[in-house]
């Protein structure tokens, strides 16, 4: 204990002292580099620059002496301590660390590259000194924590959570970057510009995209792509880690959802068309337009391809989990258009109630065509579905099976439950007197969710309850109980063997138990004075046997 405090704060006087640092490295580099580019309202003076040198040198001076001195014992601590290397304080610092900068870092470089393309380089200067400040940074840690990795317990943990969590982050920013730069390239490339100029509206100064912000924009998602699958690189030998395949598992979950989305548009633009609604330029091409489907779909189809393989590789490296990924992926892939599927089916029926009894929000063409966009959007969650129960029936694994069946009953309880107390809640206050604002089409929206709810837990109550989902696991029975009063005979049972009057038997066919067992299962349950009288009274036993009994109980 008094260890583990000695180490925590030797790791946080050392992180705290590279932070102070990594301070004065930023306002200094920022400085200089406004001085290099001259970015227009950001030009230092003479007094802001020799203020951020003389802070910049304090802060490496002071952060050498005090950082240098706790790492010092830092190192001492290893030396004398050979599992040193492997505590929760030093992995937790490290990795936390490492967590927070390399992402700050990518976003500043990616943000640095992005304003190279800009007309005037706004804001190149202080991104710039961020990224190299952080990666500078992430390096002398990165390579202090290779120095001695985690192999166990919390060290490992925060380790694994610093890999992952950072791959997650940075997928995130990869779909940020990616639905931009490619909405940009599909309006100018595909659809001509159409979006960017309806966004202008004839306004002079504006202007679409040009050719240097396209490329700049490119380079900058490709930045980013870089760490992306490069942190997926760093964890390549890590397969039997179950914080592994949970993060994957949910950035995959990722790649089905922008699959759906993808789908959902162009589906619902085919609606629109049907309907005959107008669509703006601007909602279907350029950077996070309404219907733009291409990002999207592609964005999906990338992700989901990817995480995809880096589970394979585990799966084929870690053959007794192959079958639980496969089936944890095959349950993603049906509930998330599950969800889809039933909202569309939700809207529908609210479509319909509108229509029955219309409330004072208009029903519209479009408001059909989007409800059936997302059914549409969500049809391939029944095949999935059906090939999810087969495939877990054959491979004899019903655990994503039930995980499945149970993540729909409990959203189909909760749609049931709050969409009944919604409607409720809309026709009591209206039959009060004092309805809600528009109260017939809240009561609509509660009535379409309780009834879409209700079917939802309806087939999977069944389904579970067939399927024994809510049954106990039974355990083997390793002893039966004697009656009381007598002796428990346990019997082993053999093949039995053919004899012929020919054969010989030259051995015994029984196998021969122990004298330490025999003893055991020789014992015999000892019955109390009571029992032994009403067992004599009854003429279950004779007067000598209970005479004997009794005698027995009094030695």
């Amino acid at each position: 204990m008094l260890r583990g405090l000695y180490r925590f704060y030797l790791y946080a006087v050392f992180i705290a002292m590279l932070v102070f640092a990594a301070t004065g490295m930023i306002q200094l580099l920022t400085t200089l580099f406004q001085h290099i580019f001259k970015e227009p309202y950001n030009t230092p003076t003479t007094a802001s620059l020799v203020q951020a040198i003389v802070y910049g040198i304090v802060s490496l001076v002071v952060a050498a002496l005090f950082g240098g001195l706790h790492y010092w014992l830092i190192r001492r601590d290893m030396r004398d301590d050979p599992l040193a290397g492997n505590s929760a304080a030093r992995s937790f610092f490290l990795n936390a660390v490492e967590l927070i900068i390399l992402p700050s870092a990518v976003g500043s470089g990616a943000a640095t590259i992005s304003a190279i393309g800009q007309p005037n380089f706004g804001g190149i200067s202080g991104n710039l000194a961020f990224a190299i400040t952080f990666f500078g940074l992430w390096i002398l840690l990165e390579l202090e924590r290779r120095r001695s990795q985690a192999s166990s317990g919390a060290a490992v943990v925060f380790q694994r959570l610093h890999l992952y969590g950072t791959q997650l982050i940075l997928l995130s920013m990869f779909t940020f970057y990616w639905l931009r730069t490619v909405g940009e390239l599909a309006d100018s490339i595909i659809f001509g510009g159409a979006g960017s100029s309806a966004i202008c509206n004839g306004n002079i100064g504006c202007q679409g995209p040009t050719a240097g912000i396209l490329v700049a924009d490119a380079a900058s998602l490709l930045w980013v792509v870089l760490f992306w699958i490069g942190y997926g690189w760093l964890s390549r030998g890590d397969t039997a880690s179950m914080l592994r395949r949970v993060f994957h598992l949910i950035s995959f979950g990722i790649g089905i959802i922008a699959v759906l989305v993808g789908i959902y548009r162009g589906a619902a633009l085919i609606m629109l068309s049907i309907f005959k609604v107008p669509v703006a330029a601007q909602s279907i091409s350029g950077p996070f337009a309404e219907y733009d489907v291409i990002s999207s779909l592609s964005l999906g189809l990338i992700v989901t391809a990817v995480y995809a393989l880096w589970l394979r590789d585990a799966a084929m490296k870690q053959p007794i989990e192959k079958v639980s990924i496969f089936l944890t992926g095959l349950a993603i892939a049906a509930a998330l258009p599950g969800a889809a599927f039933w909202f569309g089916g939700g809207y529908v029926l609210l479509n319909i109630l509108e229509l029955v009894n219309p409330s004072r929000t208009g029903l519209t063409a479009g408001n059909w065509a989007i409800a059936i966009a997302y059914v549409v959007a969500g049809i391939a969650y029944i095949p999935l579905g059906l090939l999810l129960r087969q495939r877990s029936a054959k491979l004899a694994s019903l655990a994503p099976q039930r995980g499945f069946t149970f993540t729909l009953l409990g959203g189909g309880i909760l749609a049931a439950a709050i969409g009944g107390a919604t409607a409720l809640y809309a026709y009591g206050t209206a039959a009060l007197g004092s309805p809600v604002d528009n109260w017939l089409y809240v009561a609509h929206l509660g009535i379409a969710a309780f009834a879409v709810g209700a079917v939802i837990a309806g087939i999977y109550l069944w389904t579970s309850i067939r399927s024994g989902f809510f049954s106990r696991t039974k355990q083997p029975v390793e002893a039966v109980a004697a009656p009381t009063g007598t002796a428990t005979i346990v019997e082993e049972t053999h093949p039995v063997v053919p004899v012929t009057a020919q054969q010989e038997i030259t051995a015994p066919l029984t196998t021969q138990v122990s004298q330490a067992t025999q003893a055991a299962m020789a014992v015999a349950v000892t019955p109390s004075a009571g029992e032994i009288v009403d067992e004599l009274l009854a003429g279950k036993i004779g007067r000598d046997e209970a005479v004997s009994l009794i005698e027995k109980m009094t030695k």
